[in-house]
């Protein structure tokens, strides 16, 4: 008998410990979520048709920050999401940090810089549809 309710013990502890994992759908959409918000802020701060001040620009760069921050700080268990999540969190630095750039060439005018800074955010850009498509793929396969 002992050994029975231990077997049953052990039993009901794996089944809690698996039913507790979260799904690669819910990882999914954690990420998702933040990639949403950073959308929709700097949207929001970058109002099309208007024109954006200096801070304004500064204050979407600190929004995209977070965002990479909490990208970065995301638990998540998929090998596969772990791996989306950086590339995702790696876009967000680069475009806030490219979005600083672009405010230090307005105050210098200074064309190479602006050439860079441009530069890398085609990159990031092109960098965050790659890791978007992937990401909608491989989280569309359920």
């Amino acid at each position: 008998m002992k050994l029975a309710s231990r077997f049953w013990l052990i039993s009901l502890l794996t089944y809690l410990l698996t039913s507790c994992a979260e799904t690669k759908s819910f990882q999914c959409q954690k990420i998702y979520q933040i990639a949403n918000e950073v959308t929709k802020e700097t949207q929001s701060l970058t109002k099309s048709g208007q024109e954006v001040d200096k801070k304004t620009w500064l204050l979407a760069a600190d929004k995209i920050e977070q965002a990479a921050d909490e990208m970065k700080n995301l638990k998540i268990n998929d090998n596969d999401l772990k791996n989306y999540k950086t590339l995702f969190a790696q876009v967000y630095l680069d475009y806030a940090t490219a979005t600083r750039e672009i405010i230090k060439v307005w105050e210098t005018k200074d064309r190479q810089a602006a050439k860079s800074a441009q530069e890398k955010v085609r990159k990031a850009g092109q960098l965050e549809r790659e890791v978007g498509e992937k990401i909608n793929t491989y989280c569309g396969d359920r």
